[in-house]
């Protein structure tokens, strides 16, 4: 089985990059100390004749022979001469038909030059070892490949321009730059000199939980494996939750007009504009008489703990009732995520302070409600600690030691312990870091991350 451990960063290195199959661009990938010769020997019958330079990144365009009648073949040079390139290292691309024919053959040639086959993923892992991105954007590299959906793309491509690595990089330095004055202090600590601020250092300290904080409930939930936006549909007993239900999902709930049909909770997951979003009916919010009732009640309670967005439905035929005003306030009061619709507008009555008013009998408010959902969904789509579920499986360990280590540093530096006791525990988050963020790695880690990919990445 292909492993970092057992291959050489140095070596040249080839692959396929495009997509298998025939279409109308193929790309071969060569990446390592060789790959200018390597490219320099393809061109040495080029017409027009080019001789590739070694100071910028370049693009050549020409025809060489090919086959064994020696027919033209068009082919484009992408040349990147020095570390400038996605792996670091000098990196040629060739662009031609994808015929793979032609791809396997032009490879072949590679292969007799002295580059040799690259492994999964191993483009990647020499960007992540020669600094070029982080181990969680190489992650997102990933994510962007494997993307269903939009919004998974969208959360990959966020983590990939590396806004949770900036911050980490950002924590890490600051980390670094009071490690070093905590040990300078040490080395004078008969000299009434002091290196730390401690009132700077204590703000430091705090802004970093906090975030830490953030991470690690961020990657709690991406463990959850939960990409969809979820809707719980909540009101009072014959809201038409159901009838609304089946409406957004082209499902079949029991509908009844007798209260308190729905004693279980009914899911379907929808894709619109790009955007899927989980749907959630949930029982009636009443207190239930039987043990049916009440497990019903307990799983709604459920339901709406971890739901993205509440929808309460309040029927427009029954406006001014109290118990559901006082139900409505009770989630705002909790700091649910909650908007208020009016259903059954068809039958009369007024839709007070409801966002939309909606009329599944009278298919009146339904696009209006999808336009509501889809911003919702969107807007809250990806957040900046949001992970990637590949990496927070990976992180999420090391975000909480990374936590404790801060926060025991910040309840030392409360106190009156000696600075080598904090230094210990600064010392302790940046290792966590480094493993996140992989400037600290080993065989197994990066096994584990780039064994998933595909060849040619």
């Amino acid at each position: 089985m292909y492993s970092p451990s057992q291959i050489d960063p140095e070596q040249t290195i080839a692959a396929i990059a495009s997509p298998a199959g025939a279409g109308g661009r193929g790309i071969i990938r060569v990446s390592g100390a060789d790959a200018l010769d390597i490219a320099g020997s393809l061109l040495r019958e080029a017409n027009p004749p080019l001789t590739i330079g070694t100071r910028s990144a370049e693009r050549y365009s020409c025809t060489i022979p090919f086959g064994s009648f020696g027919a033209p073949l068009d082919i484009d040079l992408f040349v990147w001469p020095g570390t400038r390139s996605y792996t670091g290292q000098p990196t040629v691309e060739i662009h031609t038909i994808s015929s793979p024919p032609i791809l396997e053959s032009l490879l072949g040639r590679i292969y007799e030059q002295g580059a040799r086959p690259a492994g999964p993923g191993e483009f990647t892992m020499r960007a992540v070892l020669t600094g070029k991105m982080t181990l969680l954007q190489a992650e997102a590299v990933l994510g962007v490949i494997d993307a269903e959906s939009e919004r998974d793309l969208d959360q990959a491509l966020t983590q990939l321009a590396g806004g949770i690595s900036s911050l980490m990089r950002t924590m890490r330095d600051d980390l670094l730059s009071d490690l070093a004055d905590l040990e300078a202090g040490l080395d004078f600590v008969d000299e009434d000199i002091d290196f730390v601020d401690r009132g700077d250092f204590l703000k430091r300290l705090v802004r970093i939980e906090a975030e830490l904080e953030d991470l690690c409930e961020a990657a709690s939930e991406r463990m959850m494996n939960r990409p969809e936006f979820r809707v719980v549909l909540a009101g009072l007993p014959n809201a038409g939750k159901s009838t609304l239900f089946n409406a957004l999902t082209g499902k079949q709930a029991l509908v009844s007009d007798r209260a308190g049909t729905t004693t279980d909770y009914l899911s379907a997951t929808v894709e619109r504009d790009g955007v899927r979003i989980q749907f959630l009916d949930t029982a009636g919010w009443e207190l239930g008489l039987d043990e049916i009732q009440q497990q019903a009640q307990s799983h709604r309670q459920l339901q709406l703990e971890q739901a993205d967005l509440i929808l309460w439905c309040s029927s427009a035929d029954d406006s001014g009732n109290e118990l559901d005003d006082r139900r409505f306030t009770e989630l705002r009061r909790l700091g649910r995520p909650v908007t208020q619709i009016a259903t059954k507008s068809d039958l009369g009555g007024t839709s007070g302070d409801a966002e939309v008013t909606v009329s599944v009998a009278k298919a009146i408010g339904l696009e209006e409600l999808w336009s509501l959902l889809i911003d919702r969904a969107s807007s809250g789509s990806v957040h900046r600690t949001e992970l990637l579920s590949t990496s927070a499986a990976r992180c999420r360990d090391a975000l909480y030691r990374t936590r404790d280590h801060i926060h025991s540093a910040r309840s030392l530096a409360e106190t009156t312990a000696g600075d080598e006791l904090i230094a210990e525990e600064i010392r302790g988050s940046l290792r966590e870091l480094g493993m996140i963020l992989g400037q600290v790695h080993t065989d197994d880690l990066l096994d584990l991350v780039f064994s998933r990919f595909c060849i040619g990445k």
